[in-house]
């Protein structure tokens, strides 16, 4: 008996949600956050988004100085300028336009960023900050750091849309960001008049994230959204399809994945599964079982 091709079109995601991000204050600047959300806590594991920028970076003064997490990895992402990172494990790197500093907190450590400028090429600081939620069973791992240059991410163009693949895969098309969850994460621009289409895995939650430009989320005639907004699929489908609706490039950041594992109890920097980690945590970082740094 021969087998039955499925020869049905995959389908395409509906758009579920529409996030409008919201001004915060973050160390000697203001940045758009788009996660948490009041009704949306996550997106795959990704529980925190920050927009900063662009800014004219005043070196010494501006940047973010020594604070604690746990239960998260933090990833620092640059549109323009450069980006030093340190901590009280010891690591330390700088990151230019179109790398990431990817950050494992673990059990908890204390870091620092700050921009740096080299030349006036780089005094624009414009990036994207995001966390995730670490699975319950790596919240208490060693904290580690990755230094993700812009020359070893993967830049894949078609049809007028160019995707960077800082994380998971795109196609047969793998990041360099070593993992620890099924996620992705996507630096997506696309071109006037063009689109972009991916298949994504199912089971994964997925939105992405508009840094500049317009387009229309969804199938044929979706959900219009621009700069500042976090545009949420729903799960089921096997497609995403983003249609270019402006004059300039469409530049988004796609994340998602696995969701994350709850609860999510969150407390400042600190981000765990229950009330007792969050005060174990606390215990932790104020006897110094974080570590320490120094201001720069």
């Amino acid at each position: 008996m021969s087998a039955v091709l499925d020869r049905r079109a995959p389908t395409a995601r509906a758009v579920a949600q529409v996030i409008e991000s919201q001004v915060a204050p973050v160390g000697t600047f203001t940045v758009l956050r788009a996660l948490p959300f009041r009704d949306r806590h996550s997106v795959g594991p990704w529980v925190f988004l920050d927009h900063f920028g662009p800014f004219l970076a005043k070196p010494g003064k501006d940047g973010v100085g020594p604070h604690p997490h746990a239960g998260i990895e933090t990833v620092t992402y640059l549109l323009s300028g450069r980006n030093e990172h340190r901590d009280s494990a010891g690591h330390a790197g700088e990151v230019s336009a179109l790398g990431a500093q990817w950050m494992t907190s673990g059990s908890g450590i204390v870091h620092a960023e700050r921009p740096l400028v080299r030349d006036e090429s780089e005094r624009t600081m414009h990036g994207i900050q995001l966390w995730t939620s670490l699975p319950r069973l790596l919240k208490s791992m060693a904290p580690r750091y990755q230094r993700i240059d812009a020359e070893s991410i993967p830049a894949i163009t078609s049809a007028g849309a160019t995707v960077r693949v800082i994380a998971g895969r795109h196609g047969a098309t793998q990041g360099p960001a070593d993992i620890l969850m099924p996620t992705l994460l996507w630096h997506v621009t696309i071109a006037p008049g063009a689109a972009f289409e991916a298949a994504i895995p199912a089971g994964f939650e997925v939105g992405a994230y508009v840094i500049g430009g317009e387009g229309t989320f969804g199938a044929e005639g979706g959900v219009r959204a621009g700069r500042g907004k976090l545009v949420v699929w729903e799960d089921a489908g096997e497609t995403l399809h983003v249609a270019q609706a402006g004059t300039a490039p469409l530049e988004l950041m796609v994340l998602g994945g696995a969701r994350a594992e709850g609860p999510l109890v969150f407390h400042g920097p600190f981000v765990m599964n229950s009330v007792e980690q969050v005060r174990a945590a606390e215990i932790a970082y104020r006897t110094g079982r974080m570590g320490s740094l120094e201001e720069a």
